[in-house]
Order: structure tokens, then C-alpha cells, then sequence
């Protein structure tokens, strides 16, 4: 062991180019890392410089990876996250429970019950929730991550819990769905779509609900987010029309600040689940954890 030698960028590197690819952009980075936007850039131009390679198009919006930033950003993450688990052990004397999830799923379904959760295992365990994009949800299992959460229309194999049913309508404040209705009636101009500006893998977006719904057809997308709060937030604040998927707008909803079509849910039966992985089979902590997902995610609707 004493002829080991690493040589490796600087952590400071690495950890800028872990939050720009995971945020799609420099300046979310910077003020995640409370550093400049400057210092962000330089770090991954260094980087690039050091590889031989462009890491980001640059050209693009938001932000993405290149084929060899998708690359190394998949094999970092993965040598990241068994550092960080590592360095927990260390100071952990109960069992963990890491699920793993895209940033939406952490924000809007699990964050509001995370304390219920923590309570309802007991203070044995430690409960983690580890985001990433979902298309690199399935690299993060590799780490060690006990449940995962996918979207499907086929129940998986392994053992799970329903966490939602794929639902869709068109949301916003009450002034932007009178606009709606009125456009509807031919009395005025429909109101802007707030769009996802990614790919989300499968789960339903406007032109879904085009076809369905003709009478939505050719009304334009006005803005587009990189993220699913976002654009609820944008929603809320009445910048457009959203297109609200039942469950995770719901705290929305229920809150008044944004408000239904007068339209029934729209579903292509597609469902978000819950299910264990390779590790968390082998984890009483975990399988508690599925069942406690189980309840705090009844799947039934009236």
C-alpha cells in the first residue's frame, strides 16, 4: 500500500463539476457552493484542459453533458457516493436506509413526509435521500442505495409499494384557468404552457394531453424549466399554465395557491413505485422503510 499513488483533480474541482452537471448550469452551481460563477468555470475549464476533452455543451439549454462528461460524471458520482457512505459509517451506529430518486420525487413526495419516516424507524436508523437525474438513477443504485424509485406500467419483479398512479390536468392560479376557460369558449387567447424543457422519461407531457384533449391543440408553450418545481413555482406565481401531475402537485392544491381545470384526470396507467434493490433485500431497515412507504402513500383514490 505505501507504493499507492493518486492523482487526481482537487476536490473542489470535482465537486463543481458534479453540481453543474446535476443542476444543469454554472450559476446554480456556484450559489449551491457559495462560490462565483468564475470559479466555477474555471474549474471545469481545468478540468477539460487536463482530460483532453469538452465535458458540457455549452450550447445547449440548460446545460449538458457531452458523451465523455456523461462519462466520467456516471463513474464519479458512483466513487463519490461510496466515499460519502464511508465516511458515515464511521460516525453511524444504527442502519441506513438510502433512497434513491430524481430531485421532484425527493422534493415533492418525500421531503414533506421525511420526518414521519425518520420517526417511524426509530431512532436505530439513518434515513437518506440520494437525487439524481433519472435516467442515472439506475448507476446510483450501484452505490448501495436500498429502494429506488421508477416510473413503469409493468409492476417490477422485486418487492414494492404503488407510490402514485400517473394522473395529468392542467393547473394554475385561479386568473390563468379563467383565461383557460375562456379560451376554451373562443372568448380570448389561451394562456401561455409552462413546459418541461428535458426529457421525463415516459411520463406524460402537453402534447399527451393534445391529443387527448383536442380542444388544447395549438395553444404554445410560452416557457420552459429544467426542473418539475420550478415550473409549479412558476405556475403559482401565474406565469402560465402548468400541467399538474397528481400527487406532486397536490401540496399545490391543497394549499389553493394553484387551481384545477374543471376536466377529468387524464392517465395512461403508468405509475411511480417504490421498490428494494439488490441491497435493500438484504436490509431489515429498508424492508420496514417499503412498508412504511406503503402507508404513507396510500394508492387508492376516491
Amino acid at each position: 500500500m505505501s507504493g499507492r499513488k493518486y492523482t487526481l483533480p482537487s476536490f473542489n474541482a470535482l465537486a463543481a463539476f458534479e453540481a453543474v452537471a446535476r443542476l444543469q448550469g454554472f450559476a446554480r452551481a456556484a450559489e449551491e457552493l457559495n462560490t462565483s460563477q468564475p470559479a466555477i468555470s474555471r474549474h471545469i475549464r481545468n478540468l477539460e484542459i487536463r482530460f483532453g476533452t469538452l465535458l458540457f455543451d455549452r450550447n445547449s439549454s440548460p446545460v449538458r453533458l457531452t458523451g465523455k462528461g456523461q462519462q466520467f460524471y456516471a463513474g464519479m458520482v458512483q466513487g463519490l457516493d461510496v466515499l460519502q457512505d464511508t465516511v458515515r459509517d464511521l460516525a453511524r451506529s444504527g442502519n441506513l436506509v438510502t433512497l434513491v430518486c430524481s430531485h421532484s420525487v425527493s422534493h415533492l413526495l418525500l421531503m414533506p413526509r421525511h420526518g414521519q419516516l425518520r420517526k417511524a424507524l426509530g431512532p436505530e436508523a439513518d434515513l437518506r435521500l440520494l437525487t439524481a437525474e433519472y435516467n442515472l438513477t439506475r448507476s446510483a443504485i450501484d452505490t448501495g442505495a436500498d429502494i429506488v424509485f421508477e416510473y413503469a406500467q409493468v409492476p417490477p419483479s422485486e418487492a414494492h409499494v404503488v407510490v402514485c398512479e400517473e394522473e395529468i390536468k392542467p393547473v394554475g392560479t385561479p386568473e390563468v384557468i379563467d383565461q383557460a376557460k375562456g379560451a376554451l369558449n373562443g372568448a380570448c387567447a389561451p394562456p401561455p404552457l409552462l413546459e418541461l424543457s428535458k426529457d421525463n422519461y415516459g411520463w406524460m407531457n402537453w402534447r399527451d394531453w393534445q391529443r387527448a384533449h383536442p380542444g388544447f391543440g395549438g395553444w404554445q408553450v410560452g416557457e420552459q424549466f429544467d426542473s418539475y418545481v420550478y415550473l409549479l413555482e412558476a405556475a403559482a406565481a401565474g406565469a402560465g399554465l402548468g400541467l399538474g401531475w397528481r400527487s406532486f402537485a397536490d401540496p399545490y392544491l391543497s394549499r389553493g395557491s394553484l387551481v384545477e381545470m374543471p376536466v377529468s384526470w387524464h392517465s395512461r396507467n403508468t405509475r411511480l413505485y417504490a421498490k428494494l434493490t439488490r441491497f435493500g433485500r438484504s436490509n431489515p431497515a429498508a424492508q420496514r422503510c417499503l412498508g412504511l412507504l406503503e402507508a404513507a402513500f396510500p394508492a387508492g383514490r376516491d
